[in-house]
């Protein structure tokens, strides 16, 4: 993916956390202490209700989440990383780049053919670079070795393929792990100061001054969660993925062993 796509995919990310979103679990606390004091059915100065005027007070999704203290920049970096690597796994594990249909069928061509050309079956995997070509590039330079070595031989390319399939999927592994504690450390933080505050009597008989850093904290663990809960559903995904896949290729592989083992045994 060139440079250009990311910069587009950060913007946007960007303007969607920009976006004037209301929150709906905003309290009235978050308002002058005059507006909440006016009673709901109260209509104001110029005829407009009391919940218009509530509604008007609620932040947005991008002022709240300002409110999450510098905890909520590793949580942006973890959302950031999760899209990266989501769109990158999705590109990499299409079934076209790992087993292509036409390298399959002209694979299987050239291994019908007796004797068996050797050096035409490399240079063909080398033409098709693809996971599967790969272990079939390993077999055929083993072709005359004994069948048990190989066997062994598409056995190891086959888990060295495996790991570089698996290997950026640790990343969204690593984000649904991560972010929930960032977002519980935030919280955390975001308490011992609102208690802090009642110890010294800052707080000290102001509810809304107590409920208001309360919710405030709360958002670093909603906003982990928010980022975990997609990444470890698309962790998930792409391993059931990677194991279907992976699963044909030993399909495959079993074929091209019985086909090519009169030319081992020779």
């Amino acid at each position: 993916m060139t440079w250009r796509k990311w910069t587009g995919l950060a913007v946007g990310l960007a303007i969607l956390l920009a976006a004037p979103m209301r929150v709906p679990g905003a309290r009235a606390a978050d308002a002058p202490p005059d507006a909440a004091a006016v009673p709901e059915a109260a209509p104001q100065a110029d005829g407009a209700p009391a919940d218009q005027t509530k509604e008007e007070n609620l932040p947005t999704l991008f002022e709240l989440l300002e409110r999450g203290g510098p905890v909520m920049y590793p949580i942006y970096l973890c959302s950031f990383l999760m899209v990266a690597f989501a769109i990158e796994r999705a590109v990499s594990l299409r079934r076209s780049k790992i087993l292509p249909p036409g390298f399959i069928l002209g694979l299987r061509s050239l291994v019908g053919v007796r004797p068996l050309d050797t050096d035409k079956v490399l240079t063909y995997c080398q033409a098709h670079p693809s996971p599967i070509a790969r272990i079939f590039q390993s077999a055929v330079r083993r072709l005359h070795r004994p069948l048990p070595e190989i066997e062994k031989t598409i056995e190891d390319a086959g888990a060295r393929e495996v790991r570089t399939l698996r290997r950026n999927c640790r990343v969204l592994s690593g984000v649904a792990y991560i972010a929930p504690l960032l977002g519980l450390l935030g919280t955390v933080n975001g308490m011992i100061l609102c208690f802090s505050q009642v110890s010294t009597g800052e707080a000290l008989g102001r509810a809304e001054r107590l409920a208001e850093g309360i919710y405030q904290a709360l958002v670093t663990t909603a906003a982990g969660l928010t980022v975990a809960i997609p990444a470890a559903v698309l962790y998930l995904m792409f391993m059931a993925k990677i194991e279907k896949l992976v699963s044909e290729m030993d399909d495959l592989s079993l074929e091209f062993v019985e086909s090519v083992s009169d030319e081992a045994r020779g």
